[in-house]
């Protein structure tokens, strides 16, 4: 995170511990609907809504706001639905909107259109600064991540062999920002080579099914990246229906349950995992601050850590 991100944070807390420490007495309460976008209905954003309910409980605690915090999920990672959601909740006036950018070319002129009709408004999760958003609460080097988790793969195949990449969503900005930096990196290893790139669309089953196909077609596959937290667990399944654990390595995204258990027995290698509750805990906090009129930073970069099995004990505490 830059510097001015973290001195802005530092100015948010000295304004909420001044207000929980001394809560004026005799005034009203304000009453503050904020509604969030995510991109579609998905398992990871559950600490992403644990977050946004802590961030909840501790404004409320002044006495002086009353949160109401709805959660427009569409069933699936489709763009036209992405875009009706951000509509239906522009009509609804909240006093903020928070959005996970599903496709930029898409979503932005919509984004905008809820600037326009005067809604403080942010991006969570996935970002579009063209939008003209205010804030955007998530990590920022999608890059850094693909490319850090390429040199994870490559080391364990020992810098050879064929390799398949499971791509997301395709027009999720961090889920193209993270292909690329895998791609980027890989390219440095004349010995490895992408014999197969398929989009899951977020969606389990899919990527079971895919990786299946990949599996038959490459019986010499060495590797497997899934660049989103549905892809890497779709994969594991596919391998390790075929006998493969341990023979095709596989790496990727998020650190749901299932993903834990796999890592456990060994057919996920390693995992690259974000602080996701924080993504929550903020968004929910720099909605309210700007509401009330103070400055937020133009992005607050929440992290990530790629974890490997022997770091499943402990990894929780950089959480």
């Amino acid at each position: 995170m830059k510097r001015l991100g973290y001195g802005m944070i530092l100015i948010v807390l000295c304004i909420l511990i001044s207000l929980i420490s001394f809560p004026v007495s005799g005034q009203s309460v304000k009453k503050m609907p904020f509604i969030f976008i995510p991109k579609l209905v998905h398992p990871w954003y559950q600490d992403v809504i644990t977050g946004m309910n802590n961030a909840k409980a501790f404004l409320e605690k002044t006495g002086q706001v009353k949160l109401t915090l709805e959660w427009m999920a569409p069933p699936k990672a489709d763009v036209t639905q992405h875009v009706n959601m951000i509509e239906s909740a522009i009509r609804k006036k909240p006093n903020g909107l928070a959005v996970a950018v599903l496709d930029p070319s898409a979503d932005v002129p919509v984004i905008k259109d809820a600037i326009a009709a005067g809604i403080p408004t942010i991006c969570f999760d996935t970002d579009a600064p063209e939008s003209g958003r205010i804030t955007f609460v998530g990590r920022t080097d999608y890059l850094a991540d693909g490319r850090e988790m390429a040199k994870v793969l490559a080391k364990a195949i020992k810098g050879k062999g064929e390799i398949a990449i499971l791509l997301g969503s395709l027009g999720a900005p961090n889920h193209k920002l993270r292909v690329q930096g895998f791609k980027e990196e890989i390219a440095k290893y004349p010995d490895i080579k992408i014999v197969a790139e398929e989009a899951d669309n977020d969606d389990l089953e899919r990527a079971v099914s895919l990786t299946e196909t990949i599996l038959r077609k490459h019986p010499n596959l060495a590797g497997i990246y899934g660049c989103n937290a549905t892809a890497p667990i779709g994969a594991a399944r596919a391998v390790e229906d075929a006998g493969k654990s341990g023979k095709v390595i596989v790496v990727g995204m998020d650190d749901l349950p299932e993903m834990i258990e796999f890592m456990k027995k060994g057919t996920v290698y390693a995992m690259s995992v974000q602080r996701v509750k924080e993504i929550g805990f903020w968004s929910v906090i720099y909605l309210w601050a700007m509401n009330e009129g103070h400055t937020v930073p133009p992005f607050h970069d929440t992290g990530s850590l790629v974890v490997f099995k022997e770091q499943l004990g402990t990894y929780s505490k950089w959480k």
